[in-house]
């Protein structure tokens, strides 16, 4: 970070008061702010002390097995297939509903279950199958025909909260390995649609913990008409952006309906390709959906935490469980960008050890109709209650770009481009997109801030900025990554093709000196 020349600024005054007198330091934090930052952080330190867990690593040898390359939808459905599970992520052992509609009653369908990995470049394995299933019609929606049989949305906050009968019960068997899986359904006449979830491991302790972040899957989730984005016509079936009409957009979404996005799964293309390229390289993975981390479900402490995809809205007990892991040493990765914008609240379960089905977020009405009572617990950006995500990151969410951008290499000697020929000003076509972050210089941002990337662009609002990529080391020895695009995955690997972004040697090189440096890390245990 390059100070203006000339002039002190209110951060050299800090740093420099800081530093001065007889101030020691730990890492880049003096003790008097390291007493600071105990004192400010003991929600986190709170938490229950783990117990010592085994260590068992299980992908290698799962990705040993064959594969089937016959995963994808090929008919999407358009409402004569739809479905939602009872829960993000499960453990061996536990039994999972799954609440499917047909569009008319009487339909025969087939339920196959893929566990997503590499699999030999096939990029799935099917586990389970169940054929000569009878449908049960219990309303449907689609984009062209709006709201068939279902309950109208709530007049003010548009929660449409779906009670449909379960119609399957599924087992999750003993030798399910941790990972992604997802449920592909497919009803007579070939129209298909996906349901997903996650097994995750309570049992043994492993390297990397990667999160899914379905609460963001969710909120950009329209299903049923309203989203926090936007909505859909009643009349014309057209989409109205939240700019345009935002008194018509949810505040209060239900996690029982299915999915809009991708033929039912979410945003799971954005976390699918780093998934395909972790396990293809054999690294030692549990993983969370952050529903896990928001109820502290996994209390095996990992080398490494990995969050993927579109890391976006966080509740306040997310944040703490992921910033309680950095207080205790633990690497942190942010594969994406625009990550921990949002807080979110959950309603509570009606049931012990049940997920949260209701999230609530009011987003830029928040100050103005959020009725929580405590400013701390408000559902607006984090930046607004003085906590802005560049607490953790390092960095902090600007804005958009209509098209991929180049990411362009600004430190080629730094180590995270150990063994790749690289020098400053080399690029990767396409890797920045669709959201960016920026290192903004303020109090903020950490003194020992490094950028690895810094990409210039034209954003969607025509002006000029740069997007960062960067790395910085806490007090706790913690490294902290942010990449500071989304597409990041598509650096690693493209295996659903998508057109965007580009696999690169460079980004998987990157990628693997940051995990590798993870995996060799001694978390400091919970004291």
């Amino acid at each position: 970070m390059n100070e203006e020349k000339g002039r002190i600024t209110r951060r050299m005054f800090l740093k420099y008061t800081m530093l001065s007198g007889v101030l020691l330091t730990l890492g880049n934090i003096p003790l008097l702010h390291k007493k600071w930052m105990l004192a400010t952080a003991a929600p986190a330190f709170a938490m229950p002390v783990g117990k010592k867990y085994p260590r068992k690593s299980f992908i290698a040898e799962e990705n040993a097995k064959p594969g089937h390359a016959d995963w994808k939808v090929t008919r999407p459905a358009a409402g004569e297939i739809q479905g939602y599970a009872s829960a993000t992520s499960v453990v061996a052992g536990e039994k999972l509903g799954l609440y499917i509609s047909t569009k008319t009653s009487g339909r025969r369908y087939k339920l196959e279950v893929f566990r997503l990995g590499y699999y030999q470049g096939k990029g799935a394995r099917l586990v389970f199958s169940k054929t000569g299933l009878i449908g049960q019609a219990q309303g449907w929606w689609s984009k062209q025909s709006g709201r068939n049989g279902l309950p109208e949305p709530d007049p003010k906050t548009k929660l449409l909260n779906l009670n449909w009968k379960q119609a399957f019960e599924l087992t999750i068997q003993e030798d399910w390995v941790t990972g992604y899986y997802i449920v592909r359904l497919t009803e007579e006449e070939g129209f298909q649609q996906y349901i997903p979830f996650l097994v995750r491991d309570e049992t043994y302790e492993h390297d990397l913990m990667v999160q899914s972040s379905v609460t963001t899957w969710h909120a950009y989730s329209a299903w049923g008409g309203y989203g926090y984005y936007g909505h859909y016509d009643d009349q014309t079936g057209a989409y109205i952006e939240y700019d345009d009409d935002p008194k018509n957009t949810a505040v209060v979404i239900s996690y029982n309906r299915p999915y809009e996005q991708y033929y039912g799964s979410g945003d799971l293309y954005l976390e699918y390709p780093t998934v395909y390229w972790l396990e293809s390289k054999g690294y030692d993975i549990g993983y969370v959906t952050n529903m896990d981390t928001h109820l502290g479900r996994v209390k095996w402490i990992p080398k490494g935490f990995v969050s993927i995809g579109h890391d976006e809205y966080y509740s306040r007990q997310m944040r703490q469980y992921v910033e309680r892991l950095r207080d205790m040493g633990v690497n942190l990765a942010f594969f994406g960008a625009n990550d921990l914008y949002w807080q979110i609240r959950l309603d509570e379960p009606s049931q012990e050890k049940a997920e949260p089905r209701i999230q609530t977020c009011y987003k830029y009405r928040a100050i103005e109709e959020d009725p929580v009572p405590q400013r701390k617990l408000m559902s607006t950006e984090w930046r607004n209650i003085d906590e802005p995500e560049s607490q953790v990151l390092g960095q902090m969410y600007e804005g958009i770009v209509e098209q991929p951008q180049d990411w362009v290499i600004d430190d080629p000697e730094h180590w995270l481009f150990e063994g790749l020929d690289v020098k400053q000003g080399d690029l990767v076509k396409g890797l920045v997109g669709w959201e960016y972050d920026t290192v903004t210089d303020d109090i903020f941002t950490p003194a020992n801030l490094e950028v690895i990337a810094a990409s210039p662009l034209i954003n969607s609002q025509g002006e000029k900025a740069v997007a960062h990529t960067t790395i910085y080391r806490y007090w706790t020895n913690s490294l902290v990554f942010d990449a500071g695009t989304i597409y990041w995955c598509f650096g690693l690997a493209n295996p659903w093709e998508d057109e965007r972004g580009t696999v690169s040697e460079i980004t998987q090189g990157v990628t693997a000196n940051l995990l590798n440096r993870f995996v060799r890390a001694n978390p400091k245990e919970s004291t």
